[in-house]
């Protein structure tokens, strides 16, 4: 138990490494009939810590137990991610609920 909240406190800077350790993202996706998807998203990691930092839209489409994603990244600001890149994700799903 008392690792859990010391390790809160542990980096050399203090409590605002800290903090900077964390990154965030969050993201929409809209399904039409549960086939059809749009999405987008946002990834932010301190410039300290990675400097990842990206913008994600995408879209999938769904045929019977079959589904093929698409997205595309974009870096924003001083991103260490060197250029613009397009992602393909084909998934296999063999037992599918038709609700």
């Amino acid at each position: 138990m008392e690792s859990i909240f010391t390790s809160f406190g542990d980096a050399p800077g203090g409590f605002r490494e800290e903090f900077s350790e964390f990154s965030f993202a969050g993201g929409l996706e809209y399904a039409y009939q549960n086939n059809f998807f749009v999405r987008t998203g946002y990834f932010y990691e301190d410039p300290s810590k990675g400097n990842r930092q990206q913008f994600s839209a995408g879209f999938g489409v769904r045929v019977q137990q079959f589904q093929l994603d698409f997205a595309y990244l974009v870096p924003t600001g001083g991103s260490l991610r060197q250029r613009k890149s397009m992602n393909f994700t084909l998934m296999y799903t063999p037992f599918r609920d038709n609700r």
